[in-house]
């Protein structure tokens, strides 16, 4: 298996940088987010269900994808997997307004950042749980980079989109041009790796008791994992709480982000290029906060997460009472920086909970509940102001009051386990 240790530092750098660009996949929905409004007139005779299945119903489409893919790199190379969905968001992004119909537009959809976001989301982050699978701090620090790179690249989509939708919103598609060059630099530069098997993790955890592989083979197949087997098994019981946990975080967050633009439409704060500029800084600060999260997380820990949920509630609160531009940007700022904490930690997390085998499938499972929170926001919201005859702001307190009770019972939960654990040790 390929770590950072055993590749030279220019290939390194290379292989980093396609990885990084490559996480314009899970950002692609933002091409789309200047010109939502443009895309609800233009199919206005097509049933509302189907044109929000566009728009957000791609994450929903990738969960089962990947899962599958979450599957396939802990057993194949994942740098097949890797190429494989990248390949397939490049060619459905870049094709996928050729021909104006809401069935062709949905279908594109559900192949570029649905199936493909599915495959190549998951493969990252397992990719990057290998390369640093010996240090927890250094893991954390490069899953705040690929985060920060990420929120940059929806920034630059979400401009450029705003920018090409000006002379008609199909020509937003252009954006996704950016993915050609993308690709071929995952083809020629991403190094190769391969799944890690309990036999692998058994033969490192007594290598250098045997001068020779052979010898620690041997001991390693003999030696008594009943432990790791029960751990093994029973892996997936270990991040249900922070699956749920993502589910409704990430469900209120992209409430804000990306349904900005009904949020500025409801207010009456700007048009499409405000909305795109709103988008890009929430990016930005999620990039910012991305940067640092290593820092934050070298001091704080798990606890990491608890000032980032404070500033997305209270973003809820702030939003729905402003009328001011400035004011609404820089508090979607403040919530930017908080879904960085949020996002780096429980991706960062997730693979301390399993055995290292389990790491892809574990990235998976935390990977479809954020995906499935993305399909859901825009159906909340909608069928929310549906049913109470609100508008999206007049909603918002009530959002914020819910990501504060999220927070309270994920407090209470992480109190419970520290204590369950200390009665543990106390017992031996």
């Amino acid at each position: 298996m390929a770590d950072a240790s055993q590749i030279s530092k220019s290939r390194l750098f290379f292989a980093m940088a396609a990885l990084f660009l490559s996480s314009m996949c899970t950002m692609g929905d933002l091409v789309i987010n200047p010109i939502v409004a443009n895309v609800y007139e233009a199919f206005a005779d097509a049933p509302l269900w189907l044109v929000n299945l566009g728009i957000t119903g791609p994450a929903l489409v990738g969960l089962p994808f990947g899962l599958m893919a979450g599957y396939l790199c802990d057993h194949v190379d994942k740098r097949m997997v890797m190429i494989a969905g990248f390949a397939v968001f490049t060619l459905s992004s870049v094709f996928g307004i050729v021909y104006v119909n809401v069935w062709y537009f949905v279908a594109m959809r559900l192949l570029a950042t649905g199936i493909g976001w599915g495959i190549t989301n998951t493969a990252a982050f397992a990719i990057l749980a290998d390369l640093f699978i010996d240090d927890d701090d250094q893991h954390a620090r490069y899953v705040g980079w690929y985060n920060a790179c990420m929120s940059v690249l929806g920034a630059v989509l979400a401009s450029v989109s705003g920018f090409l939708a000006v002379g008609g919103w199909t020509l937003s598609y252009r954006a996704y041009w950016l993915a050609i060059p993308v690709l071929v630099m995952l083809v020629a530069f991403l190094p190769s790796f391969p799944p890690k098997s309990d036999t692998s993790e058994r033969v490192e955890a007594v290598h250098g008791e045997s001068r020779s592989s052979a010898g620690a083979l041997g001991r390693a197949m003999n030696a008594p994992w009943a432990n790791e087997g029960r751990a093994s098994r029973n892996w997936w019981m270990a991040i249900v709480p922070l699956t749920l946990q993502v589910f409704f975080v990430a469900l209120l967050y992209y409430i804000i982000l990306y349904l900005v633009g009904v949020y500025v439409a409801d207010k009456g704060l700007g048009d499409e290029a405000f909305i795109g500029m709103l988008t890009s800084l929430l990016t930005i600060s999620t990039a910012l906060g991305s940067i640092v999260f290593g820092s934050f997380y070298k001091r704080l820990g798990n606890r990491v997460y608890i000032p980032g949920l404070i500033a997305i509630a209270l973003a809820f609160f702030v939003l729905a009472g402003t009328e001011s531009q400035v004011v609404a940007a820089v508090t979607l700022c403040v919530a930017g920086l908080g879904w960085a904490f949020y996002f780096c930690f429980f991706y960062t997390y997730c693979t301390e909970l399993v055995p290292d085998s389990k790491n892809g499938m574990a990235t998976s499972v935390v990977a479809a509940s954020n995906g499935l929170a993305v399909s859901a926001s825009s159906q909340t919201l909608t069928y929310a102001m549906t049913a109470t005859g609100l508008a999206s702001f007049q909603l918002y307190p009530a959002f914020g009051c819910l990501m504060l009770v999220v927070l309270a019972l994920s407090i209470l939960w992480g109190i419970y386990r520290a204590r369950k654990r200390r009665r543990m040790k106390g017992t031996r």
